[in-house]
C-alpha cells in the first residue's frame, strides 16, 4: 500500500534509513537479519513518516526531525526483535539464537539513550522510559491476558505515535497543555492508521480519526503549528488509495 502522505518525504525517509543503519554499527551485519521480518509489518514502515509529519508541523529543523524519526524507528525495531524471541511453550528452545535475539534487542534499546544524547534531547528521557514500560506492559496483556485488539494497540502501538507528537511538542516549546493536546492527536491518528490500514477495522479506525479532527479545534491558538498541513494529512488518511507497500 502506498500512502499519499509519504510521497513528498522520500528523501527524508531514505535519510532515516541510512541513519538507522549507521547508528547500529558495528553490529549491523548481525542485526540486519531481522530487517526482512520487520519490513513485513506495515506499521514499522509507517511510523517514521508519522514522526516526520509530527515534527514538520511544528517547524522543527530537518536534522532533528531525522534524528527523532530514527530513534522511534529504532525502538520499534527492538520491540519487533523481542516479539520474535519466543519461549519454549511457543516452540523455540533456549538456544544461542534465542539468547542473541534477546541480547541484541536489549542492545538496541540501550542505543536509544545514546541517540537521545546525540540529538540534545536528553530532557525527553523520562518520556521514552515511560513509553517503553507501557509497550512492555501491552505485550504482557497481549500474550498472557489475551486483551482485545484496541486494548493491545493502545498499549503497544499507540504510545509510539502519541510520544512522537508529544516529544515534538516538547522540543518545539509548546505550552504543556498544548503539547498534551498535540499528543492526543498523535494517539488518535496512530490508532486510526493501525486499525484502518493494518487491521482493516475501518469503522473503528475512523472513530479515532474523527477524534483527532475534533481535537484540532483546540489548537487554533498554537501559532507555530501548521494547521493546514495537519488537516491535509487527516484528509489523506481518510481518502488514501492502495498501492504497493514498497512505495512507502
Amino acid at each position: 500500500m502506498e500512502f499519499i502522505f509519504t510521497r513528498e518525504m522520500q528523501d527524508d525517509l531514505r535519510e532515516v534509513n541510512n541513519t538507522f543503519q549507521r547508528s547500529l554499527l558495528p553490529w549491523w551485519d548481525e542485526i540486519s537479519i531481522y530487517v526482512p521480518e520487520a519490513d513485513r509489518d506495515l506499521g514499522y514502515k509507517l511510523l517514521p513518516a508519522m514522526v516526520i509529519n509530527a515534527y514538520r508541523y511544528l517547524g522543527i529543523e530537518r536534522e532533528l526531525t531525522i534524528q527523532m524519526a530514527n530513534i522511534f524507528k529504532t525502538i520499534n525495531f527492538a520491540n519487533i526483535i523481542h516479539i520474535l524471541a519466543k519461549d519454549d511453550e511457543e516452540g523455540q528452545i533456549h538456544n544461542q539464537e534465542l539468547q542473541f535475539a534477546i541480547l541484541i534487542g536489549d542492545y538496541i534499546f540501550g542505543r536509544v539513550l545514546k541517540l537521545l544524547l546525540e540529538a540534545d534531547a536528553d530532557k525527553l528521557l523520562n518520556i521514552f522510559a515511560t513509553m517503553i514500560c507501557s509497550i512492555n506492559e501491552g505485550l504482557v496483556i497481549k500474550h498472557t491476558l489475551h486483551g482485545g485488539l484496541e486494548d493491545v494497540l493502545t498499549k503497544t502501538r499507540a504510545p509510539l505515535y502519541t510520544n512522537a507528537f508529544l516529544t515534538a511538542g516538547k522540543m518545539a516549546g509548546l505550552k504543556p497543555e498544548t503539547a498534551e493536546i498535540y499528543s492526543e492527536i498523535g494517539h488518535n491518528l496512530g490508532m486510526a492508521v493501525e486499525l484502518i490500514y493494518i487491521y482493516h477495522q475501518e469503522k473503528c479506525g475512523r472513530t479515532y480519526l474523527y477524534k483527532a479532527q475534533s481535537l484540532m479545534g483546540q489548537l487554533q491558538d498554537a501559532e507555530v503549528l501548521k494547521i493546514g498541513e495537519m488537516e491535509a494529512l487527516m484528509q489523506q488518511i481518510s481518502n488514501n488509495t492502495g498501492g504497493d507497500a514498497d512505495g512507502l
